[in-house]
């Protein structure tokens, strides 16, 4: 059997349902982000505690995850400390990302005569800049067992008051996570380009890790070199949702470090399998593992997975931080994960109705909104 460091999942929303399963998908990074407007509500609790769960079963250890909700403070941080339950009772290594949008997230700046979305559709600000500072703020003071980080959730859904915000709160030692270019379009969605955007509020450096990063020209490159900033490649998520394809080769060749990220998509193929549509073998485990606890400041030295068949991802044990949590191939707490996949299954399948009409209220609108976003 082989032995290796646990992998590093460097880019998740800790869900434990396929997208697919939720109808989304599309011809686009845009129609998706819009699709994912109609996803089942499901306990958020569970929902984490079954995503890291399987993380663990697939020999990742450590994951670095972008929490995001268009909700006021007080639910942003009721839906927050949900996820930190969940997380905790896996017992995964993670960094947890406090991320925020609050313009534009549906629409370049330029459009003046939007679609009209349907109702469900979440837009707009619901939390001013001092509000998401002092809710970071007291999340530390809450859960001092977390290590947490500070994001836009892409630098273009960002007002600059909110780009200040966050810039001052990394500046007093957050580490930064954000999306960036993960489709060619994201590029003009405002006047400034993401990567100008976040180095003009000095969210670029050691300490911040972009994920996506398909569409990055020579010169963002040699920027992101030259500030030593992190990037995460997610091939699978990005196959499957038409965006594009990082140039790993040249990430490699200007060695630039990086790792890689799951997206929680839910395709069903090893976590090596993933990595591997982009990297050889050894770049690929590199990248899991060493580049993945550098993008997130994970430390995984205390973490060993104990292999069964390392070709097709199937672990026999798992040690994070010294404690055994799988063995014989089998999470300890496997009736507690049944119950909790049982439940959140459960109420996937009792929306499907609903979730279909929010689908079909989305198709509606779907071609006009495309062709927007064309012209």
């Amino acid at each position: 059997m082989k032995t290796s460091g646990g992998f590093v999942d460097s880019h998740s929303h800790l869900r434990s349902t396929p997208l697919a399963d939720f109808g989304v998908s599309g011809s686009c990074l845009e129609e998706a982000i819009l699709r994912m407007n109609a996803m089942s509500a499901v306990d958020v609790e569970h929902d984490s505690f079954l995503a890291c769960s399987d993380l663990i079963l697939a020999g990742v250890t450590g994951v670095q995850f972008i929490f995001h909700t268009f909700g006021p403070s007080q639910q942003y941080i009721e839906t927050l400390e949900k996820s930190l339950n969940g997380i905790r009772r896996s017992g995964i290594r993670a960094r947890v990302i406090l991320a925020i949008a609050d313009q534009y997230e549906f629409f370049p700046a330029n459009v003046r005569n939007p679609v009209n979305l349907p109702n469900f559709v979440q837009t707009g600000p619901r939390m001013k800049p001092v509000d998401f500072l002092e809710l970071i703020e007291n999340a530390q003071k809450r859960n001092t067992d977390f290590d947490f980080g500070v994001g836009p959730v892409a630098p273009q859904w960002c007002s600059d008051a909110m780009m200040e915000a966050i810039g001052s709160i990394a500046k007093k030692g957050l580490r930064v996570h954000t999306h960036c270019l993960e489709s060619e379009k994201q590029r003009h969605w405002i006047s400034e380009s993401p990567i100008e955007r976040l180095q003009r509020f000095g969210l670029l450096g050691q300490s911040t890790s972009l994920a996506h990063a398909i569409w990055l020209n020579d010169k963002e490159l040699d920027l992101i070199k030259a500030t030593g900033t992190h990037l995460v490649t997610c091939p699978r998520s990005n196959l499957f949702l038409n965006s594009g394809k990082a140039n790993c080769t040249k990430w490699l060749d200007s060695e630039i470090s990086f790792g890689v990220g799951l997206d929680s998509i839910g395709y069903k193929e090893s976590v090596l399998e993933t990595a591997k549509l982009s990297l050889s073998e050894q770049d690929a485990t590199h990248a899991l593992i060493t580049g993945g606890a550098n993008a997130s400041g994970l430390s995984s030295d205390l973490d060993q997975v104990l292999w069964r068949d390392w070709e097709n991802g199937i672990v026999e044990e798992v040690f994070i931080n010294g404690k055994q949590i799988i063995s014989n191939g089998k999470h300890i707490n496997s009736q507690e994960i049944a119950e909790s996949r049982e439940l959140v299954l459960s109420q996937v399948k009792s929306d499907l109705k609903a979730r279909e009409q929010r689908h079909k209220a989305l198709d509606e609108v779907m071609d006009q909104y495309l062709a927007l976003l064309k012209s």
